[in-house]
């Protein structure tokens, strides 16, 4: 099964959104002396989770939409919500307990795509594109 389109694209916007912000992050924990070999890792770490995790949500939500069944689509997504949760946590643990990355920026950067998807109207804005009325959707929350 092909990758649809839309997956990429919105996971590329996001990527773009996380790699901004996690080099504003390092940028602050330099300026505060903090920052180590751990901040960076774990920066890097809790990026890629936060990418994927995107990345596995839209290609749960795309599945889903495909199959034409509004009700049963909600309830797959709900299902992997869950799954995926326990999956970054444990990638979290695993980063902050065995690799010894700085824990906040660690965790941080799993709130970067969220802060991306509410900049999205504004950007879309600006590019001249018309909103889709999809914010706030069930699927995507």
């Amino acid at each position: 099964m092909a990758l649809d389109p839309a997956v990429r694209k919105e996971t590329g916007y996001i990527a773009v959104w996380v790699v901004l912000l996690s080099i504003l992050m390092e940028a602050v924990f330099l300026l505060i002396g903090q920052w180590d070999l751990s901040v960076l890792l774990g920066n890097l770490g809790g990026a890629a989770v936060a990418v994927g995790n995107y990345f596995l949500l839209a290609v749960t939500v795309s599945r889903a939409i495909d199959k034409g069944q509004a009700d049963q689509a909600a309830k797959q997504v709900r299902a992997t919500a869950s799954l995926r949760l326990v999956g970054v946590g444990a990638i979290c643990a695993l980063l902050v307990g065995v690799f010894k990355t700085n824990v906040y920026a660690t965790l941080i950067p799993l709130l970067f795509p969220r802060i991306g998807l509410a900049f999205r109207p504004m950007v879309d804005r600006k590019r001249g594109i018309e909103p889709s009325g999809a914010e706030g959707s069930d699927l995507i929350d």
